[in-house]
């Protein structure tokens, strides 16, 4: 009998770690097209069907000259430049005030006669190779630039904090309201008027304290993106007086596992990110994540990968050196990074391609590098290289994804890459071992430890989440099966009395196991 029992165990210890290794992906990335862009251009979009939208723009003394084409992805064409459209009645030459891309559309604001004593405000919105245009003349900035003063919070819908008010603008009709003025509008002179849209509709207006005087409270005005009002939030951490609300237009408009990134420069010439997400529809709450060195914030990226994870790069521009973390999300449970790697002085792209792939874009002198990776085998890195005309370094280079494609745009050329996965299956006529997991003891005191068994002998993590939702720690059973956890979270912290879960990673159908934490 123990002869048929060593056996058993045995086949189903093969079986398991068959099933396992079966499930290692295979990537593979091949270059679809390249070809020269024939066509100077200034900015590109990409448009809802993938397409991509290039725009070059002009400025002069009292107009605005927009061309364009574009590049089908059907067809693996590019059309004849286009003039979209001219803007006239321009008093003086614009200067740059903020370009950007939302819903699917591209925003640009100028200001003129110059950016110091902006008299009038261009809006110019592209929707592929239509122009729309407003001049706003009759509106005053408080501190003469529109950069942090203007917000575009949902389609064609424009914030603007002037001297004496913040004002609602409908870009569609030309039409606004006030939707708050007088002294709860009014900052202190250690404060600064900001704007700051979020990607779910919400918007604040920031009365930001001034780099260096930390003696003053902050305070977020939040409306929706109707411009009702819902509630002010008064920051008294007086970290935020060594720092500065920073501004939407940069990479990373969305969300990343229910939680959104607001850039906050200063800190003695660094910088952090605010991890950000509603509690409740009456409270933002925040969490600090200091960067890791000197860097600007249009360098920094946050990207989703996967459903519980997140990939950080940063550029420190002391040390000319970009570096890539991985954590699982939010950073506010899980601070310290599981994974990291460093690219040197370059600048690599980073895009999400699907639910389980992000790949990395790096343009060298005579090449094209990509690394890809990938939920189900990570820190596994899928490496591909491909020959591309001679280029500079560091070139400036811009990647987007597309229904499992990869566009490069790099030196005046579009590359066009296929990215594949593919998952071997195993027998459908087998049947997997059935596999659970045994707590004990359960309810347990936080001055114990608890014990974690499996049924299957086997190398696994456990993520422990509260009955909020929240990841508090992971935990990692030995090649047995086994583990046992002191009770303490990501911070080193006991846990509170309460109920606790138990989840397989990347075993989603594998019920959970509940147990109770008393004290």
């Amino acid at each position: 009998m123990k002869v048929i029992k060593a056996v058993a165990l045995a086949l189903l210890q093969c079986i398991t770690v068959f099933m396992l290794s079966a499930q290692q992906p295979n990537v593979v990335i091949t270059l679809d097209n390249s070809f020269p862009i024939p066509y100077p251009y200034d900015e590109v979009i990409k448009l809802p069907n993938g397409d991509l939208q290039f725009y070059k723009i002009n400025t002069d003394v009292g107009i605005i000259q927009v061309t364009g084409f574009q590049y089908h992805l059907q067809t693996n064409a590019i059309t004849d430049v286009v003039q979209i459209g001219n803007v006239t009645g321009i008093q003086g030459e614009c200067q740059y005030g903020l370009m950007t891309q939302r819903f699917g559309k591209f925003y640009s604001v100028y200001q003129y006669p110059d950016s110091y004593t902006p008299q009038g405000l261009v809006l110019l919105r592209l929707d592929a190779n239509n122009l729309l245009y407003r001049i706003i003349d009759d509106m005053e900035f408080s501190d003469g630039s529109a950069l942090f003063n203007t917000e575009i919070v949902a389609e064609d819908t424009f914030i603007f904090a002037l001297e004496d008010s913040l004002v609602y603008y409908d870009f569609t009709n030309d039409t606004s309201r006030t939707l708050l003025d007088g002294d709860v509008y009014q900052c202190t002179p250690e404060q600064d008027k900001r704007v700051y849209a979020m990607p779910d509709g919400h918007f604040m207006y920031v009365k930001d304290s001034r780099m260096g005087y930390n003696t003053v409270p902050e305070t977020w005005i939040i409306y929706d993106s109707q411009g009702i009002y819902q509630f002010t939030e008064t920051v008294t951490d007086p970290w935020f007086g060594e720092s500065t609300i920073g501004v939407s237009f940069n990479h990373d408009f969305n969300f990343v596992n229910e939680r959104f990134y607001i850039p906050n420069p200063g800190i003695t010439d660094d910088e952090a990110y605010l991890e950000c997400h509603f509690p409740s529809p009456d409270s933002l709450h925040y969490y600090v994540i200091p960067a890791p060195g000197s860097l600007n914030e249009s360098d920094a990226r946050f990207v989703r990968f996967g459903d519980d994870r997140i990939l950080r790069s940063y550029y420190d521009y002391f040390e000319e050196q970009t570096y890539l973390y991985m954590n699982f999300s939010p950073l506010e449970s899980n601070p310290v990074s599981s994974d990291w790697s460093c690219f040197g002085h370059l600048r690599p792209k980073i895009n999400g391609i699907n639910d389980k792939i992000v790949v990395i874009s790096v343009r060298l002198a005579e090449s094209i590098y990509l690394s890809a990776l990938c939920t189900l085998d990570f820190p596994v890195t899928h490496t591909f290289t491909f020959p591309a005309p001679h280029a500079y370094i560091p070139s400036t280079s811009m990647s987007f994804a597309y229904d499992d494609k990869l566009y490069f745009i790099d030196n005046n050329r579009i590359f066009t890459f296929n990215v594949e996965l593919s998952v071997p299956n195993v027998d459908e006529t087998a049947t997997p071992p059935a596999l659970t997991l045994s707590v004990y003891p359960n309810p347990v005191n936080v001055k114990d430890v608890i014990k974690f068994k499996a049924s299957i002998k086997h190398p696994m993590e456990l993520d422990i989440y509260n009955i909020r939702g929240q990841r508090v720690s992971t935990v990692k059973l030995d090649s047995d099966g086994c583990a046992q956890w002191d009770l303490h979270n990501h911070n080193g912290e006991a846990l509170s009395a309460g109920v606790y879960i138990a989840k397989f990673r990347n075993h989603k159908g594998i019920k959970p196991v509940r147990f109770i934490v008393i004290h």
